[in-house]
């Protein structure tokens, strides 16, 4: 249907979020057009000289790439929460389309859908706690998950931390994992690899908790704690629920 209305509206740019959905109905829209596709960007494309072109960053954040967009159909993602929303302007019209689907469209027909966890949704949260090697073990994570409950936040993990088995992929964050841009972003025990950085680098507030005050992480970060996780992050835990209370 998408590919129908972008035929018949004479549509250029067919814009997805680079999200799980996205992420999957985009290539099959491009494929439906014959269109190229540029997936995962983080910027909406822009009209120079009467072309479009686009921005992106590649080899995990080191640079930046621009590309021109030459199709009669060209489908891009863009990654969530990297795009500040317009300010609201003109009410757009709605147009009534007169689309239709057969059954030889689907090959999969959803007959359920069910809410699987009430936990805070990585990409969409607000604020982010996430742990690495530094917390020594699965059995330690419970600081990471004490301390995003009292904030209301999402747990995350780095690539080392998913690797070893100690978190599922789906809390993975970075360049193979997801990419979040939270007003806070947590990061404990994390060194701060250029693929962890790819993955958070966006996040408008970073605090970083790490014993090594050489870590990469301190470079990005705009509140530094250099300590051991063990001692700061239950101090930090129990002056948050504290301070909590004591506001009602």
């Amino acid at each position: 249907m998408i590919a129908q209305a972008a035929k018949e509206l004479g549509t250029k740019i067919i814009v997805f979020s680079a999200s799980s959905v996205g992420g999957v109905i985009a290539p099959r829209v491009a494929v439906k057009l014959n269109a190229g596709i540029l997936s995962d960007t983080n910027a909406l494309p822009k009209i120079e000289n009467g072309q479009i072109v686009l921005n992106k960053s590649v080899f995990s954040g080191k640079a930046n790439a621009t590309f021109t967009l030459t199709g009669e159909f060209n489908v891009i993602s863009v990654r969530p929460n990297t795009v500040k929303p317009a300010e609201i302007g003109a009410p757009v019209p709605v147009e009534t389309l007169n689309l239709s689907a057969q059954d030889t469209d689907f090959r999969a027909i959803a007959e359920a859908i069910l809410k699987t966890s009430d936990k805070v949704s990585l990409t969409e949260a607000d604020i982010v706690v996430s742990g690495g090697r530094g917390l020594k073990g699965p059995e330690n994570f419970y600081l990471v998950e004490e301390l995003a409950e009292v904030l209301g936040a999402a747990v995350g993990a780095s690539r080392a931390v998913v690797d070893a088995g100690w978190r599922p992929h789906s809390q993975q964050v970075g360049q193979t994992g997801k990419t979040v841009s939270p007003t806070m972003y947590i990061a404990i025990g994390i060194s701060g690899a250029i693929q962890h950085l790819a993955g958070m680098g966006t996040s408008k507030v970073i605090v970083a908790i790490n014993k090594d005050p050489e870590a990469p992480i301190f470079k990005v970060a705009d509140y530094g704690i250099v300590g051991d996780a063990f001692e700061v992050v239950p101090a930090l835990t129990k002056a948050i629920k504290a301070y909590k209370q004591k506001i009602g």
